[in-house]
């Protein structure tokens, strides 16, 4: 016994309706499911991203010392707006690992930026400071802000 299904209007519209909604399903739980940041906006976020990698871009030791700090200070308020608690970003970043393990890898940025502020004469590679930077990065992509 031979099957002879014909493809119709109504099979390609409902196809067509079927690809929709799986699509409307997906953005909508893509949103549900991205935390809510008090005082922060997505676009201040994305704005302070942009002068951090500015200041990257200035072939200078110190911007891109400076460039370290607004990072570290950026995710320390990203982590503070989705209300971990603790008093330094360290704490709030022991927190924040248990729900979003990648966070685990910016401890070492976390470290370099706490010799840029603490020791006098840290010097930075550009190299070192691109690779930090990306740590960053990938955390607050972990973090579905940026």
């Amino acid at each position: 016994m031979a099957l002879d299904w014909k493809f119709e209007f109504v099979d390609v519209v409902i196809a067509f309706a079927v690809a929709i909604a799986a699509l409307f399903l997906y953005f909508f739980f893509l949103r549900v499911s991205r935390p809510e940041l008090i005082g922060l906006s997505f676009a201040e976020i994305r704005a302070r991203w942009k002068e951090i990698n500015d200041l990257m871009n200035i072939k200078k030791e110190m911007n891109w010392k400076l460039a370290i700090i607004e990072a570290d200070k950026l995710l320390d308020h990203v982590l503070k707006a989705f209300n971990f608690q603790g008093g330094t970003l360290g704490d709030r970043l022991k927190l924040a690992s248990y729900r979003f393990p990648h966070l685990k890898k910016v401890m070492w940025a976390h470290r370099v930026r706490n010799q840029i502020v603490h020791e006098a004469n840290y010097h930075l590679r550009y190299g070192e400071t691109k690779y930090v930077l990306k740590l960053y990065k990938k955390a607050l992509q972990s973090l579905r802000v940026l």
